[in-house]
């Protein structure tokens, strides 16, 4: 995204209902206070970060598949002040390209199955548009097309300090099965009296796509176990996991966590616990120095920045399957070798590699 002074950046249309926009093209005001997703916020506020330190402007485009030729390229040429790259986030749902220009890929929903699946549905559909981008944003996209590999050049963009968000809110483990929920929330007043933690924690932020990996879930519940039998282990920090929709609140997060460690067969203590907590957002940064952090393949490393990353005593990169693309996705990004641990995708599983990706 070197190409000029000015980046045009499309967001999906879906988000744009209700806005009033001045036009077609309009500035970084009109998505900075609206309403939007976590995730499309913190790409967005990512996207404006680095362009602000490479000294790029940033003009947002509306409808930017009508701009293909004609009276309406001729006005965007004439009005995108000499820009010669366009930026397009996209949910997977669609993938909006302005011909003539050099287009870029921001897949931000990373970690949600159902947004995963429709992305993987459009590379299949047009697989053309996806072979002729630019570079693809913190992604790890890759298909085959005729004879070739098709794998967008890496553009890694990240954080220097984690943004601040909402206060991480921190529930104990609590697992009550029979009960309505398991009972896994308390109420807000209790969560937010939690107790402080008393050592540097074990800390495994989650997504949709993670909870569906079974080898990780059945790793990760006997994590669990162990940290309720033996307190001096903890603490362990279970990130709840973003839903795909809008009402979705923390109860909800922790029986999506709780119906997936159901299945799994690993019995756990009917009890309640702080030596494990359920935490809502992204912890305090000063809470996590001297941290282990475990990744799970799918989940948006980006969203960490590299104040946490670097204060972190351990950081590792887990899952079944191939994690040779996620592994050296994020070891580009970071810009050091990364610890990979790899899971076979059988009942009662424990890693089975453990490596440096260079």
């Amino acid at each position: 995204m070197s190409g000029g002074p000015v980046l045009l950046v499309s967001v999906p249309a879906v988000h744009l209902a209700g806005l009033d926009l001045p036009g077609s093209l309009y500035p970084w005001r009109c998505l900075r206070d609206a309403v939007l997703p976590p995730d499309l916020r913190l790409a967005l506020l990512l996207v404006m970060q680095a362009a602000e330190a490479q000294r790029t402007e940033i003009r947002f485009v509306a409808r930017p598949e009508i701009f293909t030729h004609g009276a309406a390229r001729e006005w965007l040429d004439a009005q995108a002040g000499g820009a010669e790259d366009h930026l397009a986030l996209t949910d997977g749902n669609t993938l909006r390209l302005i011909p003539g220009l050099r287009n870029h890929l921001f897949f931000f929903p990373r970690g949600l199955p159902s947004r995963e699946a429709a992305l993987q549905r459009l590379v299949r559909l047009v697989p053309e548009a996806f072979a002729g981008l630019a570079s693809q944003v913190n992604g790890t996209l890759s298909f085959r097309l005729g004879a070739r590999w098709v794998r967008p050049p890496l553009l890694p963009l990240g954080f220097a300090v984690t943004p601040v968000g909402e206060p991480a809110q921190y529930t104990p483990f609590v697992w009550l099965p029979g009960n309505h929920g398991y009972a896994g929330v308390l109420s807000a007043k209790e969560a937010m009296e939690g107790v402080p933690l008393p050592q540097p924690p074990h800390f495994v932020p989650l997504t949709l796509a993670a909870l569906a990996d079974h080898a990780f879930v059945v790793e990760l519940a006997k994590q669990v176990r162990e940290t309720l039998l033996d307190p001096a282990r903890g603490p362990l920090l279970i990130g709840l996991p973003a839903l795909d929709r809008d009402d979705a609140a923390t109860k909800d997060q922790v029986e999506a966590v709780l119906e997936a460690f159901s299945r799994t067969g690993v019995a756990l203590p009917r009890r309640s616990s702080w030596s494990v907590r359920f935490v809502a957002g992204m912890p305090d940064p000063a809470a996590l120095a001297g941290a282990r952090l475990t990744l799970h393949a799918n989940v948006p490393f980006w969203h960490f920045g590299r104040d946490v990353l670097d204060a972190v005593s351990e950081l590792a990169v887990t899952g079944c399957g191939s994690l040779s693309g996620p592994a050296s996705l994020f070891s580009t990004w970071l810009g050091r070798p990364v610890t990979v641990r790899r899971l076979r995708p059988q009942q009662g599983l424990m890693p089975v590699t453990t490596g440096q990706v260079p």
